[in-house]
Protein backbone atom coordinates (compact mmCIF):
# COMPACT_ATOMS: atom_id res chain seq x y z
CA UNK A 1 0.00 0.00 0.00
CA UNK A 2 1.33 3.18 -1.00
CA UNK A 3 1.21 5.94 1.69
CA UNK A 4 -0.21 9.58 0.87
CA UNK A 5 2.77 11.86 1.01
CA UNK A 6 2.95 13.52 4.18
CA UNK A 7 2.04 17.53 4.24
CA UNK A 8 5.56 19.19 3.87
CA UNK A 9 5.67 20.90 7.36
CA UNK A 10 6.03 24.57 6.80
CA UNK A 11 8.71 26.11 8.63
CA UNK A 12 8.60 29.18 10.83
CA UNK A 13 10.92 32.05 9.64
CA UNK A 14 13.72 32.64 12.27
CA UNK A 15 14.47 35.81 14.04
CA UNK A 16 18.24 36.59 14.43
CA UNK A 17 19.34 39.40 16.36
CA UNK A 18 20.66 42.43 14.52
CA UNK A 19 22.69 45.26 15.47
CA UNK A 20 19.74 47.73 15.48
CA UNK A 21 17.66 45.51 17.63
CA UNK A 22 20.56 44.85 20.09
CA UNK A 23 21.84 48.28 20.57
CA UNK A 24 19.62 50.63 22.56
CA UNK A 25 18.93 53.98 21.22
CA UNK A 26 21.82 56.17 21.27
CA UNK A 27 20.32 59.33 21.71
CA UNK A 28 17.83 58.06 24.38
CA UNK A 29 21.07 56.46 26.22
CA UNK A 30 23.07 59.41 26.26
CA UNK A 31 20.13 61.66 28.13
CA UNK A 32 19.18 58.70 30.53
CA UNK A 33 23.33 59.00 31.59
CA UNK A 34 22.81 61.78 33.35
CA UNK A 35 21.48 61.16 37.04
CA UNK A 36 18.20 61.71 38.01
CA UNK A 37 19.12 64.18 41.07
CA UNK A 38 21.47 66.69 39.17
CA UNK A 39 18.85 68.21 36.71
CA UNK A 40 16.69 68.08 40.33
CA UNK A 41 19.08 70.18 42.24
CA UNK A 42 19.94 72.61 39.93
CA UNK A 43 16.35 73.74 39.42
CA UNK A 44 16.10 73.38 42.87
CA UNK A 45 19.03 75.77 43.57
CA UNK A 46 17.73 78.41 41.16
CA UNK A 47 14.31 78.21 42.70
CA UNK A 48 15.58 78.51 46.28
CA UNK A 49 18.19 81.41 45.06
CA UNK A 50 15.05 83.21 43.28
CA UNK A 51 12.28 82.70 45.76
CA UNK A 52 15.03 84.49 48.75
CA UNK A 53 15.29 87.14 46.54
CA UNK A 54 11.63 87.60 46.09
CA UNK A 55 10.94 87.55 49.74
CA UNK A 56 13.72 89.03 51.64
CA UNK A 57 12.63 92.64 52.66
CA UNK A 58 15.98 94.59 52.53
CA UNK A 59 16.12 95.53 48.18
CA UNK A 60 14.27 95.21 45.20
CA UNK A 61 14.01 92.11 43.85
CA UNK A 62 15.61 93.08 40.18
CA UNK A 63 18.56 94.85 42.06
CA UNK A 64 19.88 91.35 43.27
CA UNK A 65 19.35 89.54 40.01
CA UNK A 66 20.62 92.49 37.27
CA UNK A 67 24.38 93.39 36.64
CA UNK A 68 25.56 95.14 39.58
CA UNK A 69 27.28 98.20 37.48
CA UNK A 70 23.65 98.73 35.89
CA UNK A 71 21.70 98.61 39.33
CA UNK A 72 24.86 100.99 40.68
CA UNK A 73 24.86 103.73 38.27
CA UNK A 74 20.75 103.54 38.08
CA UNK A 75 20.36 103.54 42.12
CA UNK A 76 23.59 106.68 42.49
CA UNK A 77 25.02 104.02 45.37
CA UNK A 78 26.77 101.15 45.60
CA UNK A 79 26.28 97.97 47.86
CA UNK A 80 27.76 94.42 47.40
CA UNK A 81 24.41 93.12 47.21
CA UNK A 82 23.46 94.60 43.78
CA UNK A 83 23.98 91.70 40.85
CA UNK A 84 24.02 88.77 43.72
CA UNK A 85 22.56 86.38 41.02
CA UNK A 86 24.52 87.94 37.94
CA UNK A 87 27.65 87.25 40.24
CA UNK A 88 26.24 83.43 41.01
CA UNK A 89 26.70 83.12 37.08
CA UNK A 90 29.70 84.36 37.01
CA UNK A 91 30.97 82.19 39.24
CA UNK A 92 29.55 79.22 38.00
CA UNK A 93 31.50 80.49 34.62
CA UNK A 94 34.79 80.87 36.33
CA UNK A 95 34.76 77.47 38.45
CA UNK A 96 33.38 75.85 34.78
CA UNK A 97 36.71 77.35 33.13
CA UNK A 98 39.13 76.03 36.04
CA UNK A 99 37.66 72.42 35.89
CA UNK A 100 38.03 72.11 31.77
CA UNK A 101 41.30 73.54 31.78
CA UNK A 102 42.93 71.45 34.44
CA UNK A 103 41.25 68.18 33.25
CA UNK A 104 42.51 69.46 29.48
CA UNK A 105 45.95 69.25 31.36
CA UNK A 106 46.05 65.82 31.93
CA UNK A 107 44.27 64.38 29.13
CA UNK A 108 46.38 63.36 26.24
CA UNK A 109 47.04 65.64 23.85
CA UNK A 110 45.58 63.16 20.90
CA UNK A 111 42.16 62.77 22.78
CA UNK A 112 39.45 64.65 21.42
CA UNK A 113 38.11 64.90 24.62
CA UNK A 114 40.98 67.64 25.18
CA UNK A 115 39.78 70.12 22.36
CA UNK A 116 36.52 69.52 23.47
CA UNK A 117 37.70 70.70 27.26
CA UNK A 118 39.48 73.69 25.65
CA UNK A 119 36.62 74.40 23.93
CA UNK A 120 34.16 74.45 26.86
CA UNK A 121 36.63 76.39 29.18
CA UNK A 122 36.92 79.49 26.19
CA UNK A 123 33.25 79.32 25.85
CA UNK A 124 32.87 79.79 29.63
CA UNK A 125 35.01 82.27 30.22
CA UNK A 126 33.76 84.40 27.32
CA UNK A 127 30.66 84.37 28.72
CA UNK A 128 31.81 84.96 31.95
CA UNK A 129 33.86 88.04 30.69
CA UNK A 130 30.86 89.38 29.11
CA UNK A 131 28.61 89.07 32.26
CA UNK A 132 31.82 90.99 33.94
CA UNK A 133 32.19 93.85 31.17
CA UNK A 134 28.43 94.19 30.13
CA UNK A 135 29.32 93.03 26.80
CA UNK A 136 25.74 92.35 25.75
CA UNK A 137 24.24 95.19 27.33
CA UNK A 138 26.69 98.49 25.94
CA UNK A 139 25.57 100.27 22.76
CA UNK A 140 29.00 101.79 21.84
CA UNK A 141 29.54 99.18 18.67
CA UNK A 142 26.10 99.81 17.76
CA UNK A 143 22.38 100.02 18.34
CA UNK A 144 21.80 96.27 17.98
CA UNK A 145 25.62 95.08 18.95
CA UNK A 146 24.24 93.14 22.09
CA UNK A 147 21.97 91.38 19.88
CA UNK A 148 24.22 90.29 17.73
CA UNK A 149 26.66 89.35 20.63
CA UNK A 150 23.90 87.07 22.09
CA UNK A 151 23.64 85.77 18.76
CA UNK A 152 27.45 84.91 18.15
CA UNK A 153 27.19 83.53 21.89
CA UNK A 154 24.37 81.05 20.88
CA UNK A 155 26.16 80.26 16.84
CA UNK A 156 29.41 79.20 19.16
CA UNK A 157 27.49 76.71 21.81
CA UNK A 158 25.96 74.96 18.71
CA UNK A 159 29.48 74.58 16.78
CA UNK A 160 31.04 72.87 19.81
CA UNK A 161 27.65 70.52 20.14
CA UNK A 162 28.07 69.79 16.58
CA UNK A 163 31.50 69.63 16.25
CA UNK A 164 31.73 66.99 19.42
CA UNK A 165 28.19 65.73 19.11
CA UNK A 166 29.71 62.04 19.12
CA UNK A 167 31.53 62.21 21.76
CA UNK A 168 28.71 64.11 23.66
CA UNK A 169 26.52 61.11 22.76
CA UNK A 170 29.17 58.80 23.54
CA UNK A 171 30.78 59.90 26.94
CA UNK A 172 29.03 62.90 28.56
CA UNK A 173 25.32 64.51 29.36
CA UNK A 174 23.16 65.87 26.61
CA UNK A 175 20.79 66.26 29.36
CA UNK A 176 22.64 69.02 30.78
CA UNK A 177 23.48 70.68 27.40
CA UNK A 178 19.96 70.41 26.81
CA UNK A 179 18.84 72.06 30.17
CA UNK A 180 21.59 75.35 29.19
CA UNK A 181 19.68 75.88 26.04
CA UNK A 182 16.72 76.07 27.48
CA UNK A 183 17.53 78.38 30.27
CA UNK A 184 19.48 80.46 28.34
CA UNK A 185 16.71 80.32 24.89
CA UNK A 186 14.13 81.58 27.95
CA UNK A 187 16.11 83.99 28.73
CA UNK A 188 17.14 85.32 25.34
CA UNK A 189 13.84 85.44 24.50
CA UNK A 190 12.36 87.22 27.53
CA UNK A 191 14.91 89.54 26.89
CA UNK A 192 13.99 90.42 23.23
CA UNK A 193 10.37 90.13 23.83
CA UNK A 194 9.76 92.30 26.65
CA UNK A 195 10.41 96.24 25.90
CA UNK A 196 10.83 97.72 28.56
CA UNK A 197 11.20 95.46 30.73
CA UNK A 198 9.19 94.89 33.60
CA UNK A 199 9.90 93.09 37.06
CA UNK A 200 8.43 89.99 36.48
CA UNK A 201 9.76 89.74 33.21
CA UNK A 202 13.64 90.80 34.68
CA UNK A 203 12.65 87.81 36.99
CA UNK A 204 12.16 85.22 34.75
CA UNK A 205 14.76 86.98 32.64
CA UNK A 206 17.36 86.08 34.97
CA UNK A 207 16.37 83.15 37.08
CA UNK A 208 16.48 81.39 33.25
CA UNK A 209 20.18 82.49 33.04
CA UNK A 210 21.19 81.42 36.19
CA UNK A 211 19.83 77.91 35.25
CA UNK A 212 21.47 77.65 32.09
CA UNK A 213 24.44 78.74 33.34
CA UNK A 214 24.69 76.32 35.91
CA UNK A 215 23.31 73.34 33.65
CA UNK A 216 25.99 74.02 31.64
CA UNK A 217 28.92 74.62 34.57
CA UNK A 218 27.49 71.19 35.52
CA UNK A 219 27.93 69.71 32.30
CA UNK A 220 31.46 71.03 32.38
CA UNK A 221 32.49 69.55 35.61
CA UNK A 222 30.94 66.55 34.51
CA UNK A 223 32.99 66.14 31.10
CA UNK A 224 36.45 66.71 33.14
CA UNK A 225 35.39 63.62 35.51
CA UNK A 226 34.25 61.56 33.00
CA UNK A 227 36.93 62.30 30.64
CA UNK A 228 39.69 61.66 33.30
CA UNK A 229 38.14 58.62 34.08
CA UNK A 230 37.96 57.45 30.11
CA UNK A 231 41.67 58.71 29.83
CA UNK A 232 43.37 56.86 32.70
CA UNK A 233 41.33 53.38 31.39
CA UNK A 234 42.68 54.26 27.83
CA UNK A 235 46.26 54.44 29.17
CA UNK A 236 46.21 51.25 31.81
CA UNK A 237 44.62 49.44 28.49
CA UNK A 238 47.71 50.51 26.38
Amino acid sequence: MIEAPRPRRREEPTITATTETRTPHRTRDAFRRTPDWLPAMIAAAVAVVMAVVVTQPWLSPTDLVRDAQVVAATRGDASPAYGLVSNLGVMAMVLAAGAALAASAVVRADHDGRRLLVWAAVLSLVVAADDLFLLHEASAFGPISGMVLVAAYGLGFLAYVGRFHELILERLDPMLLAGMFAGLGVSAFVDLLVDPPTRASVLVEDGAKLLGLLAWAAFVALAAVRLLRADRIDRGTR
